[in-house]
């Protein structure tokens, strides 16, 4: 049975984290995507019957404070070190989506004891000539939203459509505190990934430093990041193992939660002596 994700707040060097968990069980890190997907995500309310599940805010998402103090993927990481700390964590599984994954790959590679088991669920992270991952800043959200769900039905696509049919115009007449906490998002993902655009140059050559049984998931129907980029992380990770989702699209964490939490499970379980 789902288990429904209970609110705390965590106190950092950099302000208050909001933080989301529930479950009993070997702990569960999870960095969520740009979108900042935190409490009422089924795939995690599935893996807390098997989990301690554990999912903090990024800075300027949610309530979480901070993102003054975060100019690049070096300062996210170092407050995942720093809630890895507060929340008792370092050493624990990490899962990340998208902009989470990203982190997850940088926390693992830079810091390999603090990562015991990790999912990069379709990474964002690497530049591949040839390959670019496609502009979400600035786009029109219903064209974005076609890059992110298979399924143009679902509520998070139907809404950024509704966005996109509203117009400029009626969209300005729109109450700031409704746009807020979109705009927020945005912002803070910015910090980390506008310059360079959602990579870090130097994190190729430094994924053979990340020593933890790795899966990696890819939804086949991504057509925000090119499958190239999740086949370069399998590749780039010593034992790694790539699992494509089909149907899948960039949020597939989002749309087929329990085909993510399946596999998910099956990873950070595998091996264990129950």
């Amino acid at each position: 049975m789902p288990t429904p994700l209970n609110e705390t707040f965590v106190a950092t060097p950099i302000g208050k984290t909001q933080v989301w968990r529930a479950g009993v069980g070997p702990p569960l890190l999870y960095l969520h995507s740009a979108t900042g997907e935190g409490a009422g995500t089924a795939a995690l309310e599935e893996l807390a019957d098997s989990f301690e599940v554990v999912a903090p805010m990024f800075p300027g998402f949610g309530e979480s404070e901070g993102i003054d103090q975060i100019d690049d993927i070096e300062d996210a990481v170092y407050h995942l070190l720093d809630l890895q700390d507060v929340l008792g964590l370092a050493g624990s599984a990490v899962v990340g989506t998208s902009l989470g994954g990203w982190m997850a790959a940088e926390l693992a590679s830079r810091y390999p004891e603090r990562v015991h088991r990790l999912v990069l669920i379709n990474p964002a992270g690497l530049h591949i000539a040839g390959a670019p991952i496609k502009e979400i800043f600035g786009r029109n959200p219903g064209e974005l939203a076609e890059d992110l769900f298979a399924d143009q039905s679902f509520p998070l696509a139907q809404t950024m459509h509704m966005v996109a049919a509203m117009g400029e115009d009626k969209l300005a007449e729109m109450p700031f505190e409704l746009l807020r906490p979109t705009l927020q998002s945005l912002q803070a993902t910015a910090k980390v990934a506008w310059n360079p655009y959602l990579h870090n140059p130097k994190l190729l050559r430094r994924l053979s430093r990340v020593t933890a049984p790795t899966l990696v998931i890819h939804g086949s129907a991504d057509l925000l990041i090119p499958p190239v980029h999740a086949q370069t992380f399998a590749a780039a990770i010593a034992g790694a193992r790539l699992v494509e989702v089909p149907g899948g699209a960039h949020l597939v964490t989002l749309e087929q939660p329990s085909v993510v939490a399946g596999l998910v499970r099956a990873h950070l379980l595998e091996g264990r002596v129950t």
